[in-house]
């Protein structure tokens, strides 16, 4: 009787599992570089954003003699203990007037995230308190000059990778040099960045800091 090893056919349990773990952690540290090339691509966009942004603002204090102010005045019947209030103050400034933004933002680039309305008609847009948003549908925050010390202004946004709800206080920012505030007779525009939280390291604003 001739003797001899058959070969074997298909794989072991133990090989397999070894392919799948293998095929799992090239998966992950594929979505992890997807991932970080997209955020990094939407930081781009969200500072060229905001530097359109700042130059419209420039224009309307060209046109009216100041930036429009990041709260709402007690006749406008919008409590400025609300969130987002210095952005929605903004967008109801900048459309108002019939100047409508300068003519160089669509009104399709505005949110209502935190689903808010003023009591009456203040702007162009009706009563919803619309907001400027960055690539990840958050809020931008928007503070004007004489608002650089105010600390408990809210923001509601949510965190784009888990979609929980986060509440914080954007500041305006310092230059740790000179001790002043950036832009500090103008304004500062900030976004929240990837993480969706303000004050953080990946805040964004469209100045280098």
């Amino acid at each position: 009787m001739k003797h001899g090893r058959t070969n074997r056919a298909g794989f072991t349990l133990i090989e397999i599992l070894a392919v799948i773990l293998i095929v799992g952690i090239l998966s992950t540290i594929l979505i992890v570089n997807m991932t970080e090339a997209s955020d990094a691509s939407k930081s781009s966009m969200t500072r060229q954003d905001l530097i359109m942004l700042e130059g419209v603002i420039e224009s309307y204090e060209d046109e009216y003699g100041d930036y429009p102010k990041s709260w709402f005045d007690p006749d406008e019947g919008v409590p400025n203990d609300g969130t987002n209030i210095g952005i929605e103050a903004l967008v109801q400034a900048l459309w108002s007037k019939n100047w409508e933004a300068g003519g160089l933002i669509e009104p399709d680039k505005l949110q209502n995230t935190d689903g808010d309305s003023s009591p009456q008609t203040l702007g162009d847009l009706g009563r919803d308190l619309l907001e400027f948003v960055d690539r990840w549908d958050n809020p931008i925050a928007y503070i004007h000059r004489q608002d650089y010390e105010v600390k408990d202004r809210m923001y509601l946004t949510w965190d784009p990778a888990t979609g929980e709800e986060i509440l914080s206080s954007p500041r305006a920012y310092e230059n740790p040099t000179t001790k002043r505030f950036y832009k500090h007779t103008k304004f500062q525009l900030i976004s929240a960045g990837s993480d969706g939280q303000f004050g953080t390291e990946d805040d964004i604003t469209p100045f280098d800091r």
